[in-house]
């Protein structure tokens, strides 16, 4: 069931006499949702000689700043929000989350000061920061931030980040001030026809409560000056999304008007935008969401994740619908393990946040023409990843939310049951491309380009059973035999080289490289409010696939999500955000020196590394320029260089400044090289552990604690 978040923020008591009466009113009165990613062990320094720069920087939080946040938090407190907590004495027992326990068998107790969980059934043992790592799947980072935000504690500005602006608590209390209206005005006498349009949608008044549902009045002049008169700023209601500024004359107005409002909420319940649906069936656009913000990118949150996390956990399955209506839907008729991309096509972020909660997603589209077009590039991105992947694709003119209300649950899960594996309906796709062909010629062009895409998609990497189908069903539908299939298939270097658009999208690593946040090709909303296509560096720019040294040796296939491991694909990832960055900056500040961040900068992927070395290799002047006719006099595709100069036209829309650009950006990889450096420290401990040499775990107990 969809339930409501409390975004109130208390303060836990230090004190353990406190913490019973706490416990007991804290409990029944809020409910919180911690969600997010995968974690890391709970140290706060990588060991020193897994660091990125040869100067070590200083990480986010310092140890006592971790301790203070740690005995500031209440176990018992932040367990409950998830499981009924009990007291026993001068401890407290609940059913372990960690395993599938049948009687309270998670003990929490305090001792020496220090709140800890375990459990006598499983084993399963650590302290806040574990909890929220373990149980909610978030980094360590997160996990600090999270128990920090609860424990009203203010979390220190980040090393080599500058402190602008509001901080995220302001911005989230604004949000959740604007949520209070919008729901205010929903239950007031102006909101009777948007009432009305909820129940006769399906949303009667208990699930409007629920959902949080609101309304929008009509008018110019309403959610600004209620805001306006708690002393909120009007330039952050502009940078929320929530006011736009009249071009003529002073003032501002309402960005939602005479609309029906669904709350958009993060992976932890919270309230970061808006989707607004129109009342009046004569205004456009129909549907109307919040810009992209510093709480908000729809490249990287999936709508009703925060409360379908779990759902899709224990269903190990995940459908992905095109909107949010059609998620809330889903839910509606019990389906809780639906969730909704935000008026984006589906990116690769979206895909390792499915990742880390199942391995199974059904792709959910209406079967117009932009539905299979839609379906074709999710397809695309989350075939990289380690899912397994279906699609099904609805009767033209139904969509999910038409199905439910017509049919029931019944006729959904019906048509559910008609998707098919991800590889047979691009094959399927192809079989309709290729009848359509207008003669020979045409045929071969289509089969041409259906293999380069299905190459880049990984082909060259599929076990020899799935590629023999894949060769045979192709050579079924051209009427061929398979090995002369084989035979046109190209190299996934190749199919890159020749491809329209490039397939290596480059995601965002940082909140603030919007430019970077959605599929290559794609038209997306920057920071700004305008639009611009995704800032994306072709595989021939970085020369893909070339050996480091310069040795004429075969090309080596650059990994892909079929063989790659996660670690492998967050460190790509990572260093790929950078050399972004860096490119981006020598653009747009050609005169400026290369700042002290990428001292020592070691990116370890090749051939991103050798280019960011070349890069970094001219201090001053037009370095890009000098880069890209370096790469030209070695033979690379001028179209690929022209392609590199119009992204950058395009990045110079963005409001972000080029210098606090890369600095998030090489502040994201230490992260990633922190996250794996604990990561293989404590694989080493388990391995020591297990054969009993407990020298080394000293060892490496000492190395972590030293940094």
């Amino acid at each position: 069931m969809w339930q409501i978040r409390n975004t109130s923020r208390p303060t836990f008591s230090t004190n353990s006499k406190d913490r019973t009466a706490q416990h007991g009113q804290f409990s029944g009165e809020c409910r919180f949702s911690f969600r997010a990613f995968i974690a890391p062990p709970i140290e706060s320094t990588p060991p020193s000689h897994f660091c990125l720069f040869t100067r070590q920087l200083p990480t986010l939080f310092d140890r006592d700043f971790i301790q203070r946040v740690r005995d500031a938090v209440s176990l018992p407190d932040l367990i409950g929000r998830d499981h009924r907590v009990e007291p026993q004495g001068r401890e407290y027992k609940c059913i372990c989350p960690f395993h599938n326990d049948t009687k309270p068998s998670l003990g929490i107790y305090e001792r020496h000061g220090q709140w800890r969980y375990k459990c006598f059934a499983c084993g399963a043992s650590g302290d806040c920061f574990t909890y929220l790592m373990e149980y909610h799947k978030m980094s360590f980072v997160e996990a600090v931030r999270e128990c920090a935000d609860l424990a009203g504690i203010e979390v220190p500005t980040t090393p080599g980040r500058r402190q602008e602006g509001p901080d995220r608590r302001t911005m989230l209390d604004v949000m959740q001030a604007a949520q209070d209206f919008f729901v205010q005005a929903l239950a007031s006498p102006a909101g009777a026809e948007a009432r009305a349009t909820f129940v006769k949608r399906g949303y009667d008044e208990e699930a409007q409560r629920e959902l949080g549902l609101g309304f929008a009045p009509e008018g110019w002049e309403n959610l600004v000056p209620h805001l306006m008169g708690r002393g909120i700023p009007l330039n952050l209601l502009r940078q929320m999304g929530l006011a736009k500024v009249r071009q003529q004359g002073d003032g501002a107005y309402d960005a939602f008007r005479n609309r029906l409002m669904f709350p958009i909420r993060d992976t932890q319940g919270r309230v970061v935008a808006f989707g607004g649906r129109i009342v009046d069936p004569e205004d456009n656009p129909k549907y109307l969401n919040s810009p992209e913000h510093p709480l908000f990118f729809k490249g990287k949150l999936l709508y009703g994740f925060d409360v379908a996390a779990k759902p899709i956990e224990n269903e190990n399955l995940a459908i992905v619908c095109e909107g949010y209506t059609d998620a809330l839907a889903c839910h509606r008729f019990g389906f809780h393990h639906a969730v909704a991309t935000l008026g984006t096509a589906m990116t690769s972020d979206h895909a390792r946040l499915l990742e880390r909660r199942t391995s199974r997603v059904l792709l959910l589209f209406d079967g117009d023409t932009a539905g299979v077009r839609a379906a074709r590039r999710a397809v695309e991105i989350t075939f990289k990843q380690n899912l397994d992947v279906t699609i099904c694709v609805l009767p033209e003119g139904q969509d999910p939310d038409d199905v439910l209300r017509e049919g029931g649950p019944d006729a959904f899960r019906a048509q559910l049951d008609r998707a098919v594996d991800a590889l047979e309906w691009l094959l399927s796709e192809f079989a309709k491309d290729a009848d359509g062909a207008d003669g020979d010629a045409d045929r071969f062009r289509r089969t041409e380009r259906f293999l380069l895409e299905l190459a880049n998609l990984g082909f060259h990497s599929m076990p020899a059973l799935r590629q023999d189908f894949v060769l045979r069903r192709i050579g079924s539908i051209l009427e061929t035999e398979p090995e002369t299939v084989k035979s046109m298939m190209p190299e996934p270097r190749a199919a890159a080289a020749v491809e329209d658009k490039p397939t290596s999208n480059l995601s965002q690593s940082s909140p603030s490289m919007a430019y970077a946040s959605s599929p290559s090709g794609e038209m997306v909303e920057g920071p700004n409010g305008a639009e611009f296509e995704v800032f994306d560096i072709p595989p021939e720019l970085l020369n893909e696939g070339q050996p480091a040294n310069g040795h004429a040796e075969a090309p080596t296939q650059p990994p892909s999500g079929l063989t790659s491991s996660p670690a492998d694909r967050r460190r790509r990832h990572a260093e790929e955000t950078v050399l972004m960055a860096l490119l981006a900056f020598a653009e747009v500040e050609p005169k400026s020196p290369w700042p002290e961040v990428v001292r020592g900068l070691n990116i370890q992927t090749q051939p991103l590394g050798d280019l960011a070395q070349r890069l970094l290799a001219l201090d001053a002047g037009p370095r890009c320029s000098v880069l890209l006719d370096e790469l030209r006099r070695q033979g690379e595709d001028d179209a690929t260089l022209r392609h590199w100069q119009s992204q950058a036209e395009q990045l110079l829309r963005s409001e972000e400044p080029p210098r606090l650009l890369l600095e998030r950006a090489i502040e994201d990889l230490h992260l990633v090289n922190e996250r794996e450096a604990n990561q293989r420290a404590d694989s080493e401990a388990k391995k020591a552990a297990a054969a009993g040499d407990f020298s080394a775990l000293d060892a490496i107990r000492h190395r972590r604690r030293m940094g």
